[in-house]
């Protein structure tokens, strides 16, 4: 592989990621107490946007770049055209706008997450897998550079060097999340054109590209139980991780964070994980699969039980690098094993299918639950952090129970017809 195309890739991973790591963890800044002050079950909803962006974007996206659309076009329209709402989504200041530019946004935006691995694991074909990890590293960078440089750009409020800029654009505030995310994103769309050449790809060079929905062929891959039990434990998960996204930055508001220094903190889980994406090839080589990711469960775990008694502060703080650690054992691994159990025309699908279980269905549970959750332990005196935090404390025991019973890690869908193939061609033994 050259250090060319690695380097495009990770400029892609970097963009990727420093988009949505500039709006989402600072929305709820922008939504509640100190700009909008929505109503929690409000605020609930539209976090859920995303969810719901991740369930039918996908796999119209995903048809689109397996059957009929090089992906890397696909990309390019869907940040372009999403950049731009995310910028008239800034000027909204109402549900029913807010929610509807951040739905209408994220089924364009969601998509690309699958799409992105899909153009890296083409790129780097089958003997480069391993690098995978070391390129999606990239990504955790790009959510680390998006709180850091966001929270600097809060800081200079009333900064008379940046004076006329801001008598220009308007002083920092919140809201800022969604415009500057705007602006990185059309950006990131042009930048989605110079990304390595991914046509659709028939299986075998006898079938038309166009032979079957790669939609209904990535759902085939359900058959394998193992399969089924990774997706379907993925997507409980995937409630946790809404939890983690909608709550965190309030919670951290509860415990003596200053506002404007939340998206920074939160940026110490995009830290850790980017140290564990260096242990990842070597955690998988050495342990597997299913232990790799029990650990990054057992990370989230600790994590959310140790919330539930919300205190010191530093202890508090020092939780967020855990899920960063449980992110990339747990949902990087599950990203390298949909790769690998599916067939070469369905991955960009078979990726669209996890991003829809994780980020489709667990996140719109995960954030309407969250919102009625904290809305159902508020008092007088704030949130009931205890409560709120112990519903994703014992789903996350629940998820590492099935997986553990259920999982078996073993050569499916691409593999196992690679080794059959393999096994025909070779002559018998006598």
């Amino acid at each position: 592989m050259s250090i060319a195309l690695r380097v495009r890739l990770s400029i892609m991973m970097f963009l990727q990621y420093y988009v949505w790591g500039i709006w989402l963890p600072m929305l709820a800044q922008r939504l509640e107490k100190n700009d909008l002050n929505l109503k929690p079950d409000d605020v609930g909803w539209i976090f859920s946007t995303y969810g719901f962006g991740a369930i039918l974007g996908p796999f119209v996206l995903g048809q689109l770049a397996d059957r009929y659309f090089a992906t890397e076009r696909v990309m390019a329209a869907a940040h372009f055209i999403g950049g731009l709402l995310l910028i008239a989504s800034a000027y909204a200041t109402t549900f029913v706008p807010i929610f509807t530019l951040l739905f209408i946004y994220c089924n364009l935006y969601m998509p690309t997450m699958g799409l992105s691995n899909s153009i890296t694991f083409r790129a780097l074909g089958d003997e480069n897998q391993s690098s995978f990890p070391g390129i999606r590293l990239w990504g955790t960078i790009g959510w680390i550079a998006a709180g850091l440089s966001f929270a600097w750009y809060l800081g200079m409020k009333g900064s008379t060097t940046f004076a006329p800029v801001f008598d220009l654009i308007g002083a920092p505030a919140a809201r800022d999340c969604l415009r500057i995310a705007g602006v990185v994103s059309m950006l990131y769309g042009i930048y989605c054109l110079t990304l390595p050449h991914t046509p659709p790809s028939p299986s075998k060079e006898s079938d038309p590209i166009d032979k079957k929905s790669a939609v209904l062929e990535s759902l085939e891959l359900m058959r394998f139980r193992s399969f089924a039990v990774l997706v379907s434990v993925a997507g409980l998960v995937g409630i946790m991780l809404a939890f983690y996204f909608a709550c965190e930055n309030p919670f951290l508001e509860a415990i003596g964070v200053p506002p404007d220094h939340t998206g920074a903190y939160m940026t110490i889980g995009q830290i850790a994980e980017a140290v564990v994406m260096v242990l990842v090839p070597l955690s998988v080589a050495k342990l597997g699969v299913k232990k790799t990711m029990l650990i990054g469960a057992g990370a989230w775990a600790l994590r959310f039980g140790l919330s539930t008694v919300g205190y010191p502060k530093w202890l508090m703080i020092s939780t967020i690098g855990l899920h960063g650690f449980a992110f990339g054992f747990f949902f990087v691994v599950a990203q390298m094993y949909v790769d690998r159990a599916a067939t070469s025309d369905i991955k960009a699908s078979a990726q669209s299918l996890l991003v829809f279980v994780v980020y489709g269905m667990g996140t719109i549970l995960g954030s309407v639950l969250s919102g009625r959750i904290r809305g159902m332990f508020r008092t007088v005196a704030g949130d009931d952090w205890s409560r709120v935090w112990m519903g994703p404390f014992l789903l996350t025991l629940f998820c590492m129970i099935i997986f553990a019973l259920f999982f078996r890690e073993g050569a499916i869908g691409a593999e196992a017809e690679g080794a059959a193939l393999r096994a025909r061609s070779e002559p018998a033994s006598h």
